[in-house]
């Protein structure tokens, strides 16, 4: 079974995200010169999308989800 990828406008969309939570971070710490860290963009990532799943918003972050029996799925909206 081939695994699946995801597509260039879910790439696009990602990387859509991690720009734009690396912005408010920068903006948040006054850095404009901040280093591109992906655990630190992840982290907020991570914690803006609990926010607001909290407040009752529907978050939009592409993803692949594998199955305990391997399969996989497209997960497009966290609810």
């Amino acid at each position: 079974m081939k695994e699946l990828e995801l597509t260039d406008e879910q790439l696009e969309r990602n990387d859509a995200i991690d720009n734009a939570v690396f912005d408010c971070i920068k903006t948040l710490v006054e850095d404009d010169n901040l280093e591109w860290d992906m655990s630190k963009i992840g982290h907020v990532t991570d914690s803006i999308k609990s926010t607001l799943l909290e407040v009752g918003l529907r978050v939009r972050h592409p993803g692949i989800v594998t199955n305990a029996d391997g399969s996989q799925v497209y997960e497009e909206y966290e609810e």
